[in-house]
């Protein structure tokens, strides 16, 4: 079993990072890349709550009571 690592350090990294993207637009880029993750975290934590409100939830006393119940009475409610 063979493992590939490559450490990459941060300068490296920086220098790298410095010669394939101008500075003018990095900080562009970078604005529209929150804003868009910030517009997916939103769009997900939004669908989250439409489902939560769209689920029932039985109510926990009857849910208990019908433990208790013969099989040919719980099928009459």
């Amino acid at each position: 079993m063979s493992t590939n690592i490559r450490i990459i350090k941060r300068s490296q990294r920086d220098a790298k990072n410095n010669t394939t993207m101008p500075a003018a637009t990095s900080g562009r880029v970078e604005s529209e890349n929150s804003r868009r993750a910030t517009r997916d975290i939103t769009g997900h934590v939004a669908n989250w709550i439409k489902d939560l409100q769209q689920r029932h939830t039985p109510d926990p006393r009857r849910a208990f009571a019908n433990l208790f119940v013969d099989a040919a009475t719980s099928t009459a409610d």
